[in-house]
């Protein structure tokens, strides 16, 4: 759940009994919002290069954050997983959250 609010992914969050497609963008809009403003307020910013293409950074880091990863370790993890130079050039969100997560 909450990599679709992350994504905004609104078909899953519509799935949810009770939530219809409109309170699903409202959902989505709204958390995906205060999840940017913490992002900014603690700084979370990777080192140019090292992690995934602009377009689905942010999405990346605050999937990972949503995981319990602290910033740091966030920073840390999408260095080493950028240095595979396949990943490197990829556009898949979901590419780069199962090479940063354990298992």
């Amino acid at each position: 759940m909450v990599q679709a609010i992350v994504v905004s992914n609104t078909r899953l969050l519509a799935k949810t009994p009770g939530v219809g497609g409109k309170t699903a963008e409202r959902i989505a809009l709204e958390l995906k919002t205060k999840l940017a403003e913490w992002r900014q307020q603690h700084r979370l910013l990777s080192a140019p290069g090292a992690g995934p293409v602009p377009e689905i950074q942010e999405d990346v880091e605050m999937t990972l954050l949503a995981l319990g990863y602290t910033n740091s370790e966030v920073m840390q993890t999408l260095q080493v997983a950028g240095q595979n130079t396949t990943l490197s050039k990829n556009s898949d969100a979901e590419a780069w959250i199962r090479a940063a997560s354990p298992g």
